[in-house]
């Protein structure tokens, strides 16, 4: 099996949708992307605070190709004392 490059060039056209449970919760088509933990970590800040294992398509336009990467988000335990940042809520890890 023939491994494709999943490089990014910072014109690269991306088109990039997270989906959990069948919803789409973002999706973007935007270009000045240097990595693809940049348009991880882009995507998963747009759709804002979620629970669960999403799929994240990306699919760079100008090379052709496409990945696709499950996203498993956990709830961090709720304190009483003080408000949480949205971003405590929000964990996301590849595998």
């Amino acid at each position: 099996m023939k491994k494709t490059a999943t490089t990014l060039m910072i014109g690269d056209q991306i088109f990039a949708t997270l989906m959990l449970g069948g919803k789409t919760l973002v999706s973007v088509c935007k270009s000045n992307f240097a990595t693809i933990d940049e348009v991880v970590k882009f995507i998963t800040s747009a759709a804002g605070r979620f629970m669960g294992l999403a799929q994240l398509s990306i699919r760079n336009k100008t090379q052709g190709w496409t990945m696709n990467i499950a996203l498993t988000t956990t709830a961090a335990p709720m304190r009483h004392s003080a408000p949480q940042s949205p971003a405590a809520y929000r964990q996301a890890s590849l595998f």
